[in-house]
């Protein structure tokens, strides 16, 4: 537009006024108006300056756009305003969800269309797009954060690698029930990797099944067997073995083994520990096979093996139950197996192999809580 021509244009003039009151969206429109897009354009970037909300700057950003030709060479620094406006508040903020990592992405984007490449690196490094980074990182000619990069993802994939190999080794050793060694790589992994809530979560899971140690239950068919390891062991309602009458204490009655023999002492309980039907003060030496009496109503059969001791329930609640102690490794009662605490954890070994959730195994087995497996045509469950 020529000088007279401006000057006879009302609405170069009244745009003028607007700008000098700082009214420069409503100087915008009358420049427009009067056919000056260059001053439409300043006056909207005055606008973005003014700003204070991001999402205001960028509409003045982009409707300064508007107003200039394609080809303008003002249009490659307000594109860079645009990424570096979206940056600040990305690195301020964080990028917290989908939309706004693409909107990150496309001010990039538009940093690269106006090669500030070291500003679109740290963007893309926002992403954790490397090859974008890295791209950038050659192009700003900044060496030594190019040389960081390579360093990082060195010792990242190299850490990626081992997080493979861990998870593969977990899924491996669960396959041939070697739980212990699959707890054990993944708490390895999450190590290196603290943040993987998945990792997290799948070793939550795995350890909450894990029995209580030096104890475990198992159903061989519709019958319960309790393993205890040690040289002594409680009865009751709540005791190593489980054993429930009306007349049952708590922990009602503790037995214990040695080289000398057997030994009975009541705990304590409201209706006392029977011996040949009568009760007992303090402990007492058995000798042989001997029935027990827990209160009134539950009967218990205790007989010395060379492993260690093995009960059985004869009457009360929990009859047909069978315990097995000792330090040695316990037989399964009606199968070829045996029950070992390696650690403290229970581990089953059965003499010609089992299926563990259908899948064959020969080697021993760390048990689980809800482990189903087939040992001799005999479904066994851990409780």
């Amino acid at each position: 537009m020529s000088w007279l021509r401006r000057t006879f244009s009302t609405a170069y003039r009244r745009a003028r006024r607007a700008e000098g009151r700082g009214e420069y969206r409503e100087a915008a429109a009358l420049y427009a108006e009067a056919d000056a897009p260059e001053e439409a354009a300043n006056a909207l970037l005055f606008a973005a300056a003014r700003a204070t909300v991001l999402d205001e700057r960028l509409a003045a950003y982009r409707d300064a756009l508007r107003w200039l030709p394609e080809e303008h060479p003002r249009r490659v620094e307000i594109e860079g305003r645009i990424g570096l406006a979206i940056l600040d508040e990305s690195q301020r903020k964080g990028v917290r969800n989908a939309d706004e990592r693409e909107r990150l992405a496309d001010a990039a984007a538009r940093l690269e269309r106006a090669e500030k490449w070291s500003e679109a690196g740290t963007a893309w490094e926002l992403l954790e797009r490397t090859e974008d980074l890295a791209r950038c990182l050659q192009k700003a000619g900044d060496i030594e954060r190019l040389e960081a990069l390579l360093d990082a993802s060195t010792e990242s994939a190299r850490r990626e690698r081992a997080l493979k190999r861990l998870v593969d080794e977990h899924q491996m050793s669960l396959a041939v029930g070697a739980r212990v060694e699959a707890r054990e790589a993944l708490r390895k992994a999450l190590a290196l990797d603290p943040s993987d809530r998945a990792l997290s979560e799948m070793l939550r899971r795995l350890e909450a099944r894990f029995p209580t140690s030096n104890r475990v239950v198992l159903r061989v068919g519709a019958r319960e067997m309790t393993f205890v390891a040690g040289t002594a062991v409680a009865l009751g309602r709540d005791a190593d073995v489980v054993v429930r009458g009306t007349s049952v204490s708590r922990r009602h009655t503790e037995l214990a083994w040695s080289a000398e023999g057997v030994e009975v002492r009541d705990l304590g309980s409201r209706n006392g520990t029977l011996v040949r039907g009568l009760p007992i003060a303090g402990s007492l030496r058995l000798e042989g096979s001997t029935e027990i009496g827990l209160g009134d109503d539950v009967t218990v059969r205790v007989e010395a093996e060379p492993w260690g001791l093995k009960l059985e329930v004869l009457a009360g609640l929990d009859r047909d139950h069978v315990a097995c102690v000792g330090a040695l490794p316990l037989p399964v009662p009606g199968l070829r197996a045996k029950v070992s605490f390696v650690d403290g954890h229970p581990t089953l070994t059965a003499q010609l192999g089992c299926t563990l959730d259908g899948q064959r195994v020969v080697a021993p087995i760390a048990l689980l809580r809800g482990d189903v497996l087939e040992i001799d045509g005999h479904r066994v469950e851990v409780a």
